[in-house]
């Protein structure tokens, strides 16, 4: 049963973020949460090559220095979820794809109200003529195995829990194919 929201209050209002404080009655009185309201929704995109590398965006990142992450941006007004899905891979890896698949949608958190799309994109083309977005943050690409993911992981090269989240369920999804495959009845 969802608690009683007795008030709410706005504490910062940013670009990509707003923040309130809600006071909401809990059984034995209240409390306090804070609540980030994200500006839109996201899309994350796991680019898989025919040869089952994962293309990455090499990123300079002021908290983290340079990070490796999967195209990924807000889903615009207007735009659904692939569609957003699509114009990322475009846009920050040159790439289009013939297939695009949803692992997931979901929350980012219980104190947040956004809400992410992972895909998985396959079927990569490099897009004619197209030269990556050239923002401030963009270093270059990168097509790496499974193993070489594990590694920027573990060196912390790729901290941000959404990559990580969506590149896992990647992986699942390429072993969980590649064992149905395996036992598919011959004939």
């Amino acid at each position: 049963m969802p608690h009683e929201l007795l008030s709410s209050e706005s504490v910062y209002e940013g670009r990509f973020v707003n923040v309130r404080v809600d006071t909401v009655a809990v059984p034995g009185g209240h409390v306090e949460r804070e609540v980030v309201e994200e500006s839109s929704d996201g899309v994350l995109v796991v680019p898989l090559t025919d040869d089952g590398k994962i293309v990455l965006v090499e990123q300079s990142r002021h908290l983290f220095g340079t990070t490796y992450e999967v195209p990924s941006g807000a889903i615009n007004p207007g735009e659904t979820p692939i569609e957003a899905a699509a114009r990322e891979l475009f846009e920050e890896a040159c790439l289009t794809a013939t297939s695009f698949e949803l692992m997931s949608s979901h929350v980012n958190s219980v104190h947040m109200t956004g809400r992410n799309y992972y895909f998985l994109a396959t079927g990569l083309v490099p897009a004619a003529g197209a030269i990556c977005d050239a923002d401030e943050e963009f270093i270059g690409r990168a097509e790496l195995r499974f193993d070489e993911v594990e590694r920027l992981i573990e060196e912390d090269r790729i901290p941000d829990l959404r990559n990580r989240g969506c590149i896992w369920l990647a992986q699942l999804r390429v072993l969980q194919k590649a064992a149905h495959e395996r036992l598919a009845p011959i004939g």
